[in-house]
């Protein structure tokens, strides 16, 4: 049998499922994919078989408009130990390693929500830069308790201008006039920004607005309890998703930091979970005894690439070497001050090659917060006390580094 024009059947659905595939990343990795993405049309085109993967798999709802396509996401609790990332203003800001994109920190995640409930609020398609601030200080006010925002403050519209520039990312709003320049101002000027609101898109970011107002604490937005059935079939159905989601999305799934219920469940599923989420994303799992990592070999699919010449991720990498070998010798603590010396030996060492100066206990310390910032994030170590680290197993994949010289410091 042949498909029209005479492919093969089993060409076709063979072409079929690699553009399912990479749908699916692209849906994984933007909040939104748009016309102009090259995946948008392969996800028009398998919207309902799309649809049908990610509730059965993962549990997540796939939305599709004329102008965008969305997978409705719940962060994994590794994913919520990592930030949010601002895309940088410039293509060459934007052609660096995702980690190395400003991070949403606490005062730019809260002005990213008040200017959400501003643009909420606000009639029209468009409204300018100074209509918006004082839209967001009124939202501020009127949050319990109230928040006092300062846009005299350089530092305030700053980050105010982040939270924007997030926004025109993920396309809630396109600037129509002015610059960029005017983001960070609280003084209206000739140039002063105008944007255009996409409301479907915005609805689409607040797509639960009263569970959000009535919500005490993260936990109560992450709750997902209601959403299954009190059965049998229901609690399977959202252990497999859980587990799912962390093999697609999280750097490592270990069997240690699951609860007694999903480790059973991931003992009898493990194989038929690997194999579904490899067949979906491209993801390769590597399994061990203590769990599984999905690893992406073209990077593509990941928040933060690991290893890379930068000199904090050289770092991170040769700290590994100690980090397995503690635990490879059952002592897998580390004291903050084990951690320094070591860093410190590395750069006696390294230092002409890691940019950084043994002598220099400020470089040493930032050059060895940056390096554990990068294994937690990964997996390969955990925060322990004082100060300390956990050597995870992941990070014995990285044992015996070979060191390469950076292209540029970072």
């Amino acid at each position: 049998m042949s498909e029209p024009g005479g492919a093969p059947a089993s060409a076709a659905s063979q072409r079929a499922a690699e553009e399912r595939r990479d749908a699916l990343r692209a849906l994984l990795r933007e909040p939104f994919v748009a016309p102009p993405d090259p995946a948008f049309r392969p996800v028009r085109r398998h919207e309902t078989v799309l649809a049908r993967l990610a509730t059965d798999l993962l549990g997540y709802r796939l939305e599709v408009t004329p102008g965008f396509a969305r997978l409705l996401k719940r962060p994994t609790a590794a994913g919520l130990r990592r930030p949010l990332r601002i895309p940088p203003g410039t293509p060459s800001g934007r052609a660096r390693p995702r980690d190395e994109w400003p991070a949403l920190d606490r005062r730019r995640a809260t002005l990213l929500l008040l200017t959400a409930a501003a643009l909420e609020r606000r009639p029209g398609a468009q409204v300018a830069v100074g209509d918006l601030v004082r839209g967001v200080a009124e939202a501020g006010a009127r949050c319990e308790p109230p928040l006092a925002l300062d846009f005299d403050r350089r530092a305030e519209r700053i980050a105010f201008a982040d939270a924007l520039d997030l926004l025109c990312h993920w396309g809630v709003l396109r600037v129509d006039d002015g610059s960029r320049a005017s983001f960070s101002r609280s003084e209206q000027g000739e140039d002063e920004a105008l944007f255009s609101i996409d409301r479907k898109r915005l609805s689409s970011v607040l797509r639960d607005s009263a569970r959000a107002l009535a919500a005490n604490s993260v936990d109560d937005l992450l709750d997902e309890s209601a959403e299954y059935a009190p059965t049998d079939e229901g609690r399977a159905r959202r252990l497999r998703h859980r587990l799912a989601r962390r093999l697609a999305e999280d750097p490592v799934l270990y069997a240690d930091e699951l609860d007694e219920e999903e480790r059973s469940y991931f003992n009898r599923q493990r194989g038929y979970l690997e194999d579904r989420v490899a067949a979906a994303t491209g993801l390769i799992p590597e399994r061990r005894a203590e769990g599984t990592a999905c690893i992406e070999r073209d990077r593509w699919l990941t928040d933060l690439p690991f290893p890379a010449r930068s000199a904090r991720k050289q770092a991170a990498l040769l700290l590994c070497e100690e980090l397995a070998r503690r635990l490879a010798a059952s002592e897998p603590e580390l004291a903050s001050a084990e951690l320094r010396a070591w860093m410190r030996r590395l750069l006696v060492r390294h230092g002409d090659s890691l940019g950084r100066s043994p002598d220099d206990p400020a470089e040493v310390d930032e050059l060895l917060g940056s390096a554990l910032e990068i294994l937690v994030g990964i997996g390969a170590a955990a925060h322990g006390d004082a100060g300390g680290v956990r050597a995870l197993p992941l990070c014995a994949r990285f044992r015996d580094p070979a060191l390469r010289v950076p292209a540029e410091a970072a």
